[in-house]
């Protein structure tokens, strides 16, 4: 095993000639690993990138969907990173701004996802997430981030009614939203 504990995601790259696992766990580490290779001992695959201390506890590791290169992870803190796997020194974006209702400081992001947007004339991207008792859903502009590790703000946000709880993780369909909150109900929502 290459984790030493408790792994909260794994996601597969787009990419069809090159297909890549991306893992985060409770130990600390982000890992993408190369499904095509073999590993020692018995493992299934080959590490080929490995990020230590990005986060606490990382528990998402998530690639954008027209990308096999640009992922994003999350832990049990308040940022957002946006990854290039061409260096995994540092991210090259960050992205904070969760604010709860109460007030308090947010302590984590809550399981990110990308979304893309498009028309005939234009294609956005976005990544969505929700934050620890901020019963809303923040969206993150990805095609105008600052970059060299200043952090960028929420582009706009969409408050939940307030009886929903906390959105525990969210998943996109072109430009369909489902939102996963607290009591076990899934709400969908679409753009206008």
């Amino acid at each position: 095993t290459f984790h030493s504990a408790k792994v909260g995601s794994v996601s597969f790259s787009s990419s069809d000639h090159n297909p890549l696992i991306a893992s985060a766990s409770d130990d600390g580490i982000v890992a993408i690993h190369d499904a095509r290779l073999n590993g020692t001992s018995g493992v299934s695959s080959e590490v080929v990138a490995k990020i230590e201390g990005s986060h606490f506890k990382p528990h998402s590791a998530v690639w954008k969907p027209d990308s096999d290169r640009v992922f994003a992870t999350a832990g049990l803190d308040e940022i957002i990173k946006i990854w290039d796997l061409r260096n995994t020194v540092r991210p090259f974006a960050l992205f904070h701004g969760h604010v709860p209702s109460s007030g308090k400081k947010i302590k984590r992001i809550h399981r990110p996802a990308f979304l893309s947007l498009h028309n005939a004339y234009t294609a956005k991207s976005f990544i969505l997430s929700g934050g620890e008792g901020s019963h809303a859903i923040s969206m993150f502009n990805l095609d105008n981030v600052v970059k060299d590790n200043a952090l960028n703000s929420v582009f706009s946000r969409g408050k939940l009614p307030p009886d929903v709880g906390d959105i525990g993780s969210v998943a996109t369909h072109e430009s369909h939203i489902a939102v996963a909150v607290e009591g076990g109900e899934i709400l969908m929502l679409s753009r206008k």
